[in-house]
């Protein structure tokens, strides 16, 4: 949560990728820079130069645009390139004698993203059911993985000031909370700190559990840094919305050796040991996961909408705010009772047995009702009778079960839409429903095994 004071409020949607100070440690992919022969001076070059030339074939989010193209997947950048460098002014600062001090001049690098053209696609786009399905399949084995790594923990930062590029440096986002929890959401620290900002900015703050005055005794950063860094070392971090909480971390740092901010992406020797520290963690969002599982495509920005956060009292609630997402996603029962919902949910607004655009007599189908279906399948078909349920349960090349999603009653003559009412079936037993001679008593078994399923499952997510 950060709180801004900025005429113009930051948006993270549209600087997903953009992180403060310097480029992303941590973050699992290539750093690259253009032109390191080409600085300006030694010194520049000295510290441009540690890293690896950017590849042909890498563009970013921008270039591709104007190609008329998209990343396949805007939240995972297959590198960052630092620069091209720019020169930018610093302002001096009034001081109490009422005189500024002298503004200086900084060379900067600022990190962004790039994805590989070859795999780019055309930018109006939207990924197609099964590749929307296989998004959000690996979504949930993220998560699933997230909980049983002994090495996550869940990290939130409570920041004041502004993560936004164009920030002077003196107002950079600083945390003032910090917060860490076990996978599961147990607490295993959570510290106020000291801003140093004026206490007229300390008074706007929504603090939760703690008042300005708690603050102002509270140690500051350069005092907790040591003891939050071993805390993060060798941990899997998951943040919900991690290039603003690590945006923070890397200021205080800046701060702590420093006491002063850099501007946006500038390169100093210190930068080289600060981006060693935060790179002994791996540093994942559950953010953009929420967003892929989920499945909400944008298509005015090319990516999956990124979830609102949830309104927490302070930075230990946010942490157990993720710690329960991730039980969802990860969670059978849980998923299920999510997809049902939304498919209830679309009958009431009128969206099941519409007629199609194009496709003659054909109806609308809730893809909710199809993906809890499958979810509640697990990958074997439901058929009571099928003497090989299991013959199916390997995954098709996205990532799907290769089973077939059948409403149970006709659709065409009024079948329900949704999931207590349809059934997953491996093609031989959808075949012999469709086709074959089906018998009251055979449809009536097969409504009791989908009703008796997702009742079951229903009860469980409670």
């Amino acid at each position: 949560m950060f709180v801004e004071f900025d005429a113009a409020p930051f948006s993270p949607v549209g600087e997903q990728h953009v992180v403060c100070g310097a480029t992303p440690a941590g973050f699992g992919a290539p750093v690259y820079v253009e032109n390191p022969d080409a600085q300006p001076n030694d010194v520049f070059r000295s510290l441009v130069q540690r890293y690896p030339r950017l590849p042909k074939g890498l563009k970013s989010a921008g270039q591709l645009r104007v190609a008329g193209l998209r990343a396949s997947n805007l939240f995972r950048p297959d590198a960052y390139v630092l620069g091209p460098p720019q020169l930018i002014g610093i302002p001096g600062v009034p001081t109490s004698t009422g005189r500024a001090t002298l503004g200086w001049e900084e060379t900067v690098y600022p990190p962004s993203p790039v994805y590989r053209a070859d795999r780019a696609v055309t930018f109006s786009a939207a990924p197609d059911a099964d590749e929307a399905q296989a998004i959000r399949n690996a979504a949930i084995r993220w998560a699933q993985d997230v909980l049983d790594d002994p090495d996550t923990v869940i990290l939130a930062v409570s920041a004041i000031g502004s993560p936004a590029p164009s920030t002077p440096p003196r107002e950079r986002a600083v945390p003032y909370e910090i917060a860490i929890t076990s996978a599961g959401g147990r607490k295993r620290w959570h510290q106020f700190i000291n801003p140093e900002w004026e206490a007229t900015y300390l008074q706007q703050l929504r603090l939760g559990h703690a008042g300005p005055e708690e603050l102002e005794a509270a140690p500051r950063f350069r005092e907790v840094a040591d003891t939050l860094l071993r805390r993060l070392q060798g941990k899997r971090v998951v943040t919900y919305g991690r290039n603003l909480q690590y945006a923070a971390i890397y200021t205080g740092l800046e701060y702590a050796w420093l006491r002063d901010g850099l501007p946006y992406g500038a390169l100093w020797p210190d930068t080289a040991t600060t981006l060693t520290k935060l790179n002994r963690s791996r540093w994942e969002c559950a953010r953009l996961r929420h967003g892929e599982f989920d499945n909400d495509w944008d298509s005015a920005a090319g990516h999956f909408a990124l979830p609102a956060e949830e309104p927490a009292a302070d930075a230990l609630d946010r942490c157990r705010m993720t710690a329960v997402l991730l039980r969802r996603m990860a969670v059978p029962a849980l998923r299920y009772a999510e997809l049902n919902a939304r498919a209830e949910g679309a009958v009431r607004d009128g969206k099941s047995h519409r007629r199609r655009p194009q496709g003659g007599q054909r109806l609308s189908r809730i893809a909710a009702s199809r993906y809890a279906v499958l979810e509640r399948s697990q990958g074997g078909c439901e058929n009571p009778r099928c003497p090989d349920p299991r013959y199916t349960s390997a995954l098709s090349r996205n990532g799907s079960y290769l089973l077939e999603v059948d409403h149970i009653d006709d659709h065409a003559k009024g079948g329900e839409d949704l999931p207590k009412a349809m059934i997953a079936l491996c093609p031989n037993c959808h075949a012999l429903k469709t086709r074959g001679t089906v018998t009251d008593e055979f449809r009536a078994l097969l409504r009791a095994t989908a009703l008796a399923r997702h009742q079951e499952l229903l009860a469980a997510a409670r």
